[in-house]
């Protein structure tokens, strides 16, 4: 690693990650001052692995809005960069029971009815904030990849150092090498998103787990152009059952977000036990259901992406605050996982976040109690009372789809009192089966066509690109115990990974980092915890437009 020469950058606040959260938190901190006539106010930057801000951000978007009551004023609001709203009369909830049979809800459940919501990309949502945090003064910077916390001597965390650029696949510079940066800040507020690596570390080496481990699904999405339809704009529905088995959560939806536009999601729950489930193939399956192709009807596949979604809820929610950090957004698994939604969270713990720097700042006070004020105010938040009611919704479905269900409709209608005890879940990566004989049968045969295309051409639509000529940042441990996987569990890589990352060649796995999503399913499904998802250099990865 070649030696930094570059002066250190000093900041007041540093925001890692550049979603919803984290701009949330810019920005609810410096207009929050600045309505205190605050003669002084904090250096704030925002920092973002991504080329550009939304690149690497992905979700429905049905956009619950009461997350920026009081931050957005009206005007603000009105200009949000979508093209539709839900249309109430024209939303709907599916049950799927095969690939040919399923039954329209007569009623849609209270608490997912999101009637005027607007519906749009979270890619052109975070751009939008991100202009309105510049103009109020914070800096926005994309392509550094914040790869460390640095902390002093006590353990306090100061700052974050960025990854290197240009160097080769052997980890020598190259003739357009960039070192490393070094930011000090007063707080650094992370909002990497879920599954975020420094997030990840600060609570194992600070001990703030919650009280279990956090759960994962995959989703997986794609945007579809189809013959424009002005009465379909604004038309949402949502299924569950098909192509997932009765003991694992899955779910779709479909968003008419334009008159000639469609987002279409597969949701898989990662801790099913079946080693040969192919979540890409299921995404497939799930569109050529009757009740869905009919949405996509001569249509052309333009867009796909594919994240994980923080399952674990109230249980799983970690220490919100350290000494000189705080945690935002789907980093603390702030999802309601019965809603499906996620925005309206991540914008009310960053106003949190934001309310409790602004004490700081004022008092010149950035210690750990002060810094503790965090989470008491989110836990005040109608987001957070939502999570709490919710709490055990998640984890009987893991046992079975009636249970699930059951305990959805009892857990709302009482507003989480039962089940009043914490329902068991076990994480991700213990929940696969070994493969009998260790043998696999060839994969179904779907037909590719311009609504459906094979997992190659959807890596391509992601607009994914890193040089190839870097260290590979996803790393196998044992190269001995990554074969003993293959034996008993016929390698899972190549089947949960929704980007064509692993490969089988003569019997051992090469990785195609070229490929990646960032989407970490890898580090969480690997049976044997032996996959460490690391950064690639600043810039490169996915380039989502209109995710």
């Amino acid at each position: 690693m070649a030696k930094n020469t570059t002066k250190p950058i000093e900041t007041d606040i540093l925001c890692v990650g550049a979603g919803v959260a984290s701009l949330s938190t810019a920005l609810a901190l410096l207009r929050g001052l600045k309505a205190k006539n605050c003669e002084k106010l904090p250096r704030v930057m925002v920092i973002d692995k991504g080329r550009n801000v939304g690149s690497h951000v992905l979700s429905g978007a049905v956009i619950d809005m009461s997350g920026f009551d009081g931050l957005l004023t009206a005007d603000e609001i009105r200009k949000i960069p979508i093209e539709a709203r839900v249309n109430g009369e024209k939303e709907s909830f599916h049950m799927l029971f095969n690939k040919n049979c399923s039954m329209k809800i007569p009623w849609m459940p209270p608490m997912m009815q999101a009637h005027g919501y607007p519906v749009g990309s979270l890619t052109k949502l975070t751009q939008y904030l991100a202009g309105l945090c510049e103009k109020e003064g914070a800096k926005v910077y994309t392509g550094f990849a914040a790869t460390e916390l640095i902390e002093d001597k006590a353990g306090r965390i100061i700052g974050a150092r960025t990854g290197e650029k240009g160097l080769d696949h052997e980890g020598k510079p190259k003739s357009n090498y960039l070192s490393s940066e070094t930011i000090y800040a007063k707080t650094v507020v992370l909002g990497e998103g879920a599954c975020g690596v420094l997030t990840k570390k600060l609570i194992k080496n600070k001990g703030l787990e919650g009280d279990r481990e956090q759960s994962y699904a995959l989703g997986i999405k794609e945007v579809i152009e189809i013959p424009a339809d002005e009465k379909r704009a604004g038309e949402i529905a949502h299924t569950f059952g098909y192509p997932a088995d009765t003991n694992t959560y899955g779910g779709g939806f479909i968003y008419h977000v334009s008159p000639a536009q469609v987002m279409i999601c597969y949701v898989y729950a990662l801790d099913y036990a079946n080693p040969e489930i192919d979540p890409h193939l299921m995404f497939r399956k799930f569109k050529a259901h009757p009740a869905v192709a009919g949405h996509i009807r001569g249509g052309k596949s333009v867009a796909y992406g594919a994240k994980v979604i923080p399952e674990g809820g109230y249980y799983a929610t970690p220490g919100l605050a350290a000494d000189g950090a705080l945690i935002v957004g789907d980093g603390a698994g702030l999802v309601d996982t019965l809603r499906i939604k996620g925005i309206h969270l991540a914008a009310q713990s960053g106003r949190a976040a934001a309310e409790t720097l602004a004490g700081c700042w004022l008092n010149n006070d950035f210690s750990p109690d002060a810094l503790s004020a965090y989470g008491a105010r989110l836990k005040k938040t109608e987001g957070w009372k939502q999570l709490r009611r919710v709490r055990n919704v998640r984890a009987p479905f893991s046992m079975h789809l009636t249970l699930g269900v059951m305990c959805a409709g009892t857990a709302w209608a009482t507003f989480g009192a039962f089940p009043f005890w914490q329902v068991p879940m076990e994480a991700d990566w213990k929940s696969l089966h070994s493969l009998p004989g260790g043998i696999l049968p060839p994969a179904e045969n779907l037909e590719v066509t311009p609504a459906s295309p094979d997992r190659l051409t959807d890596v391509f639509m992601s607009g994914t690109i890193h040089d190839e000529n870097q260290p590979c940042h996803l790393k196998i441990r044992d190269r001995a115990r990554c074969a003993e996987c293959v034996k008993r569990y016929g390698a899972p890589c190549l089947r949960f990974c929704p980007a064509e990352v692993y490969r089988l060649e003569e019997g051992h796995i090469h990785i195609d980092f070229s490929n990646c999503l960032h989407c970490k399913t890898c580090q969480i499904k690997d049976p044997y915890q032996n996959i460490e998802w690391t950064f690639p250099q600043g810039g490169d990865g996915p380039r989502y437009t209109r995710m």
